[in-house]
């Protein structure tokens, strides 16, 4: 598992050290991919409000109306029906991609169960939406997903009738149906906003929009792909034929092929089987948790920096418990700490300086104290062998540090860049322990503690408190992003960041302080970019790129339903089996006996026969079953929906029924003389008392 875990983490950072050079960090879409769900979902949002505005939820209606927006009013309806249906698509992408990311990042044990789990049942809910939308439009794809979703719900022992028999032919479908899916289609995405909100809960400062640029080139691209191959229906459905062949959406239907191939069930075992083996990931195997930040009330005074910067809502603030004069108190919840370290960095009595008492400050991790951090900047600065030195604090899931070619560099690895305070720079750079300070974390916008960059920057940058003192000149301070696979950039960062130190000055002991917005930027390398004439170019054919399979893919290829000379029947009924014993009379006396509410004058068992049926075609039998009484008591009917291709031409149809329990012998039987048209869905139903019906 953790290889496989290594192979798609290392495969997703080369993809997105590449995205940098082309997009930049800040645009990189493989970053972002949980903002441009939520970018998505709200397209598909504004888009289908308005597009229901003009539907018409009518048996014959809803493909007349569908129609008049995409052709009549092509540049309004036409153009939302397609941004409609690929953002619809491109959620399923986005959201399998994000899923495939988080899995190997290993962003899904321990406290992150929660988002791992909430975003299954998003998916879910985005599946419910799309099949709905696509069964409301109700043309030649509408009834083969209308005919196969029904088949598959119908393998589920919940219902009295199958599904199945709503479709039927033309004459027995009813508008209410269509209502029904219009209900489903609104109150499904209504569900998924709130588990949406629920899936972000325990993150603070979530990401619910990409960067402009990236939302405005998503959008853009998207209109694009709607003038270049609009949606388009497929010819309006009829019950009474079969299409030949219906273009699929292979990313909403791409399961309902195999059906053919394992059956409902099967497939249930399938879906299901999936769902329980993706749940089952953040337990397997079991995370070895770190202990969980503690907090020292003897030195918090309830400032709130860490409640503030905690990237996953672990800590909260609380009246205060120990009598002290503050007013509150940061109280840490076990359960949702991942030990990050990032409220270590933003306490500000995590200081170095202080040696009149023990380095304890506020709040820290247990394995990864800050005296025990100054500790090992002392010895780590005391091992420097060349000049200039520069000291590295290393996130342990960033690339790694490797020594220069003229100085050394001492490396110290941590949790988190973020968990650094700004004063242990303070603290190398003022005491001459070291010529600069690095502070190398992961990707630039994709940190694996979600903010421990940002922050860090901002400190970097005075912006956030805790800052780095304005007396710190940021030529000795420098900020390196790089990903486990960006060794060489992190390599030529170390080097380029070593050589610029080469000519600097002492920092003189009492340094003037710049004035306000006078402060120098941090030292970071030069980022590695293509020339700009090709960036734009390479850009327009990655959103190209990202287009083509939504445009492709929602309707090719075709899936064929039947042969050129083949027609289908349908076998059905709805019927309740003979009782299996006679009613019979109750005395007089029988009923005086029973309680007011059950005096009944006749008698009658509540069990009912099963109902066996036989078709025949040509003097082939072709199906023979029997199906049992559906409810608790076996007293409600048995039913049955079946289909069967056959060749066209001529048929001699025999079909027979037995419902009283009789062991040999039919109740009910008929004959018929056929002409099977190829596509022709020809119905042989049984109702009483007219009995068997063909049409």
């Amino acid at each position: 598992m953790n290889f496989l875990k290594r192979l798609i983490r290392g495969g997703f950072e080369r993809l997105e050290s590449g995205l940098d050079a082309v997009c930049g960090p800040r645009l990189n879409p493989l970053v972002q991919l949980g903002a441009l769900g939520w970018l998505l979902f709200w397209l598909i949002t504004i888009s289908g409000i308005y597009l229901y505005i003009f539907f018409d939820t009518g048996v014959t209606q809803a493909y007349a109306s569908v129609e008049d927006l995409t052709h009549k009013q092509w540049w309004a309806g036409g153009i939302l029906r397609s941004i409609h249906r690929y953002a619809s698509d491109g959620l399923v992408v986005v959201t399998f991609v994000h899923m495939l990311r988080e899995f190997g990042m290993d962003r899904l044990r321990g406290v992150r169960w929660f988002a791992w789990v909430t975003g299954l049942l998003l998916i879910g809910f985005i599946y419910v939406c799309g099949i709905t939308g696509y069964w409301m439009v109700w043309d030649q794809l509408a009834q083969y997903v209308a005919l196969t979703t029904s088949r598959w719900l119908d393998a589920l022992p919940i219902f009295a009738e199958p599904i199945s028999r709503n479709f039927v032919n033309n004459a027995g479908l009813s508008g209410r149906f269509f209502s029904l899916m219009a209900f489903v289609h609104i109150a499904a995405p209504l569900l998924m906003l709130l588990f949406m909100w629920v899936h972000i809960q325990r993150y603070s400062h979530a990401r619910v929009y990409p960067a402009r640029n990236l939302t405005i080139a998503t959008v853009v691209a998207l209109l694009a792909l709607s003038l270049v191959e609009p949606a388009l229906s497929q010819g309006a459905a009829n019950l009474d034929e079969l299409a030949a062949s219906v273009g699929l959406d292979w990313f909403y239907l791409a399961f309902y092929p195999l059906m053919d191939a394992v059956g409902p069930g099967g497939l249930w075992a399938l879906s299901l089987g999936f769902l329980l083996v993706m749940a089952i990931l953040p337990w397997a195997p079991p995370l070895r948790r770190p202990a969980p930040a503690v907090v020292h009330l003897d030195n918090c005074n309830g400032c709130a920096r860490c409640f503030d910067d905690c990237p996953y809502s672990a800590i909260t603030m609380q009246p205060r418990s120990d009598g002290a004069a503050f007013s509150q108190e940061a109280v840490v919840d076990p359960d949702l700490c991942v030990s990050c370290g990032i409220c270590a960095g933003a306490c500000p009595t995590a200081t170095p300086f202080r040696r009149a008492t023990a380095l304890v400050p506020g709040i820290e991790l247990p394995e990864h104290g800050i005296a025990a951090l100054r500790d090992r900047v002392t010895s780590a600065c005391q091992g420097l062998a060349g000049k200039p030195g520069v000291l590295v604090f290393r996130c342990e899931h960033g690339a790694d540090v490797a020594q220069p070619s003229t100085g050394a560099a001492a490396v110290i690895d941590v949790p988190c860049a973020g968990m650094v305070p700004p004063s242990f720079i303070d603290l190398v750079i003022t005491r001459h322990m070291a010529s600069g300070v690095m502070l190398a974390g992961c990707h630039e916008t994709g940190c694996y503690q979600r903010l421990g960059t940002e922050w860090t920057s901002r400190r970097v940058a005075a912006t956030r408190d805790p800052y780095l003192r304005q007396r710190i000149p940021r030529e000795r301070v420098a900020l390196s992003w790089a990903s486990s696979v960006q060794q060489d950039a992190r390599s030529a960062a170390v080097e380029q960041f070593v050589a610029s130190l080469g000519g600097l000055a002492e920092v003189a002991p009492h340094r003037p302080v710049p004035a306000e917005g006078q402060l120098q930027a941090a030292w970071q390398a030069p980022a590695r970019r293509w020339p700009g004439w090709l960036r734009w170019p390479l850009q327009a054919l990655l959103l190209a790129g990202a287009m083509w399979p939504l445009g492709f893919l929602s309707a090719r290829p075709e899936v064929v339903l039947r042969g050129e000379n083949e027609a289908v029947v349908t076998l059905t009924f709805s019927h309740a089996g003979r009782p299996l014993q006679e009613c019979r009379k109750q005395t007089p006396e029988e009923l005086a006996k029973l309680p007011p509410n059950m005096r009944r004058p006749v008698d009658c068992a509540r069990g009912r026969w099963p109902v066996y049926i036989e078709l025949e075609l040509d003097g082939r039998q072709v199906f023979a079953g029997t199906e049992e009484p559906a409810g608790l008591w076996n007293d409600g009917p048995s039913s049955l929906f079946e289909r069967f291709p056959v060749p066209a031409g001529p048929r001699q149809a025999v079909v027979r029924l037995r419902d009283s329990g009789r062991e040999s012998g039919f109740d009910y039987s008929a004959t018929a003389s056929l002409d099977l048209r190829p596509g022709q869905n020809l119905v042989v139903e049984f109702r009483q008392p007219g009995g068997f019906t063909f049409r």
